[in-house]
């Protein structure tokens, strides 16, 4: 099977992602920090959460690098 090359696409998406999901869940850990509930974990499910639903969003937004892609 063939791996699909990285592209420029790609690179923005999974960088924006990632972006939002790192201030995401250092917001998350300030908050739980500042009531006093803190719960460990809490940044790391935020994190990941919100990158993986930028990530959806941007890619269906975004759209395919080849208009003939199915994806």
């Amino acid at each position: 099977m063939a791996r699909k090359p990285l592209t420029l696409r790609t690179a923005v998406i999974t960088t924006a992602a990632a972006a939002a999901g790192s201030t995401a869940g250092t917001i998350a850990e300030a908050i739980t920090a500042h009531l006093g509930c803190h719960q460990p974990g809490t940044g790391h499910l935020a994190t990941a959460v919100t990158a993986l639903w930028v990530l959806e969003k941007l890619h269906t937004l975004i759209g395919p690098d080849d208009p003939t892609s199915p994806h």
